[in-house]
């Protein structure tokens, strides 16, 4: 309904603002009302305007897609369906079917490289034309993190077309959003109403550009790997920025960031805000956009720096490091999901006190089951915590913009991944408690009722057997009288 009331309103400023200009009354009014709208978005426009001389390029998205123990055959089923000749993989696919069972696991292994058309210098690159129009090419590698949980790393680079169009996208002037309160009398409609300064409608139109190509990202994947669409639920993106004609001096590049902030913002990189890191010449932070419709764990941005080196400062390396935190996170997120709606439906048989029914059952069958392997999640991270720890800790030194403060991204990970944990498997373990103690109470109540109902039995059973025995015993006196006879 409001965003009814919105486009009405948006429909009735068009109306006026190709008017004839009004001196007073409704219409003047109404006219004023648009002026002050393009007033302050000239005003907005101009703090989020881009760094002369300087660009900015999404050159890839990175999708990290996490497999638990029971999911590893679909692994290796999808992989040979997409790679039948390829002695790599097939060698990959007898390793991983030798160690699905181990309890000391973790491995890394390259799958291979996936383009559009043939490279001139890498003939080993598999071909596929299917690929979406916005993606040049994608390198696929698996990360066995623990050994009940991996990740296959989808590094997709993209094509100049999609920066251009979000380039496009973030350099127009967006009106803020005006809604009129009531409709009726029309002569009133400029005394009730809202304005809005506009500031999300370029981050919301980005999004949806960013969010199309993953959606034909998604579809390439399903399509070419068959996994099943649980498998693809599990997962999310790391956005990697690089950007071109900043001050490589660190000093004069934290001002400079500090003064194009509204132009980075739009681009969801949030160059001062807490929890943003600072490496060698690039900065790692959380998407600023809340209700996305994909999962997006952090947005890096690369930074031209005084020497480029040859490896890229390493940075694919980096965005990997941090595809392991990001998988530790997607289960995390996957079960308490799953606790939550579980605990839901809990807590709601308990508040009706009627009787469990076989959905009901289910219910708590599956909590039981899910508080299993949580339990199995937890002791892995706990057993391979340092392992883990060093393996995030890969991306380098970082620093807390916010706070100016040294972080150990490995070791932050594994305390704040405990902490999630625990608080998961305990809100789990307290409906748990209450459904089974619940199911107990009512098994000794319908036992209670049972015994009842058969002690009853047993009487009824009885005045019936003495009623026929009395009702005979007329028949059994002659008979036994004529023996005697």
């Amino acid at each position: 309904m409001d965003n009814l009331k919105l486009k009405i309103s948006t429909k009735i400023l068009d109306l006026v603002e190709g008017l004839p200009r009004f001196r007073k009354g409704t219409i003047s009014s109404l006219q004023n009302i648009r002026d002050r709208q393009k007033k302050w978005s000239s005003k907005k426009s101009e703090r989020r305007a881009s760094p002369k001389e300087s660009n900015i390029e999404l050159s890839q998205m990175t999708l990290v897609l996490t497999f638990e123990h029971e999911d590893f055959n679909n692994i290796i089923k999808g992989l040979k369906q997409y790679f039948p000749k390829d002695e790599n993989i097939q060698k990959f696919v007898t390793s991983l079917k030798e160690s699905i069972d181990k309890l000391h696991a973790s491995s890394w292994h390259n799958l291979g490289n996936i383009a559009r058309e043939q490279g001139v210098y890498d003939p080993f690159v598999e071909v596929d034309e299917s690929l979406p129009l916005d993606v040049k090419n994608v390198s696929l590698s698996f990360h066995r993190i623990l050994p009940s949980v991996a990740c296959i790393i989808f590094e997709f680079q993209l094509n100049d077309s999609l920066s251009k169009a979000l380039k496009e996208i973030q350099s127009q002037i967006y009106l803020g959003p005006v809604e009129f309160k009531k409709f009726w009398p029309l002569s009133g409609l400029h005394h009730r109403y809202t304005m809005g300064t506009g500031s999300d409608c370029a981050t919301k139109s980005i999004n949806n550009k960013k969010d199309y190509v993953r959606t034909e990202i998604e579809s390439w994947v399903k399509k070419c790997f068959s996994w099943k669409p649980k498998t693809i639920d599990t997962v999310s993106y790391i956005d990697v920025y690089k950007i071109s004609g900043n001050p490589v001096e660190p000093d004069e590049r934290r001002n400079w960031l500090g003064e194009y902030s509204g132009w980075l913002y739009e681009y969801d990189i949030d160059p001062n805000g807490f929890g943003t890191l600072e490496g060698k010449d690039f900065l790692i932070s959380r998407p600023r956009s809340s209700n996305q419709k994909y999962t997006v764990s952090d947005v890096v941005a690369k930074f031209d720096s005084k020497s480029e080196s040859e490896f890229d400062d390493f940075l694919e390396y980096r965005v990997r490091a941090l595809a392991v935190s990001a998988t530790i996170f997607n289960v995390i997120e996957k079960y308490r999901n799953r606790i939550e709606i579980l605990r839901g439906h809990g807590f709601k048989n308990l508040y009706k006190r009627k009787k469990l029914n076989k959905r009901s059952q289910h219910n708590i069958q599956e909590l039981k089951r899910t508080l299993v392997i949580i339990s199995r999640f937890e002791h892995e991270v706990k057993q391979s915590s340092h392992w883990l720890a060093d393996s995030i800790s890969e991306i380098g030194e970082l620093i807390e913009v916010f706070r100016q403060k040294t972080v150990n991204l490995g070791k932050d990970t594994i305390i704040n991944a405990n902490y999630q944990l625990k608080q998961v498997k305990e809100s789990a373990a307290i409906i748990d408690s209450g459904l089974t103690n619940y199911l107990s109470v009512q098994s000794i109540y319908v036992m209670y009722k049972l015994q009842k109902w058969m002690f009853i039995l047993s009487i009824v059973v009885t005045i019936v057997t003495i009623i026929s025995v009395l009702s005979g015993w007329n028949n059994l006196k002659g008979l036994v009288i004529s023996w005697l006879e």
